[in-house]
């Protein structure tokens, strides 16, 4: 059975040979976007909005920081009876919001994997830049049959209301998540507060949200205001250095780890449980 990195190698595998030019070329300009996006998550308060349209970029990020947030995921699902309980269902739609990356959608794909829990998942994953779809389009052929697993990507602009006003039929998902996704609009909060306001306000009652995000007072109290205001009850929080877990080894992402050295393996992270009443 796959761990998060040797399912993210497959994925990096594809998203190196996408890249063009020679293996110098790429590994440079992957370096490069490397530190980029490290200068970037220093400056969220300020600034925000990480722009993803470059394949380097894109790459970085898998490598450097989708395992160890869907390791997050994975180890808050595994603690919380509220979310535990959700894969015990037939079905479960989950909306994964801002979430391009995987970081929500492997996490949860990994607490079924490790827990043998079979519901009917379908994944819907919102995101500004639709070039993160082809990371995650083919996961269910590379997991097997005995997960039934669907995903579906939905371009969406939650700072640009022409964009999800039109698409709002998520709002009835099971599950939603925020995945380090809050602390990137920050900046733009004014532009995103509608959004969440409308997503808040219109889960169905019982519906459950997870919040994972940088362990700043910030991005915490912009997220339990929210709650607050919208009729979300918090049921589960905490503020925690997470590891990875001893069921993932870096060595698993083969080249990738040669040439690029370690992805993020410790984080410090506040993380809300929430239910629509």
């Amino acid at each position: 059975m796959m761990n998060c990195f040797q399912l993210i190698k497959t994925v990096l595998d594809e998203a190196y040979a996408a890249i063009p030019g020679n293996d110098k070329a790429k590994d440079t300009s992957i370096n490069a976007a490397l530190d980029e996006l490290s200068r970037e998550y220093a400056d969220l308060l300020s600034k925000g909005c990480v722009d993803y349209s470059d394949p380097c970029k894109r790459y970085a990020y898998i490598f450097k920081y989708t395992t160890s947030h869907a390791n997050i995921v994975y180890t808050i699902i595994r603690r919380s009876s509220h979310l535990r309980s959700l894969f015990d269902r037939d079905k479960l739609t989950v909306a994964c919001v801002g979430g391009g990356p995987g970081s929500d959608f492997l996490g949860i794909l990994k607490y079924c994997m490790q827990d043998e829990k079979h519901p009917e998942l379908k994944a819907l994953i919102l995101d500004r830049d639709s070039a993160w779809s082809e990371s995650w389009s083919d996961v269910d052929d590379k997991i097997g049959p005995s997960f039934r697993i669907s995903t579906n990507f939905q371009p969406l602009d939650v700072t640009d209301p022409s964009s999800w006003k039109t698409y709002t039929k998520h709002f009835n998902a099971d599950l939603f998540s925020l995945i380090y996704f809050m602390s990137e609009l920050y900046a733009v909060r004014k532009k995103a507060q509608d959004y969440f306001e409308s997503l808040f306000s219109n889960m169905k009652p019982g519906a459950i949200i997870l919040f994972v995000d940088n362990n700043s007072s910030a991005f915490r109290d912009w997220f339990d205001t929210l709650a607050s205001e919208c009729g979300i009850s918090i049921d589960e929080s905490d503020e925690i250095d997470a590891q990875m877990p001893s069921d993932e080894e870096k060595k698993d992402l083969g080249e990738h780890f040669v040439k690029f050295g370690s992805p993020k393996l410790t984080a410090n992270i506040a993380f809300r449980i929430g239910v629509k009443t």
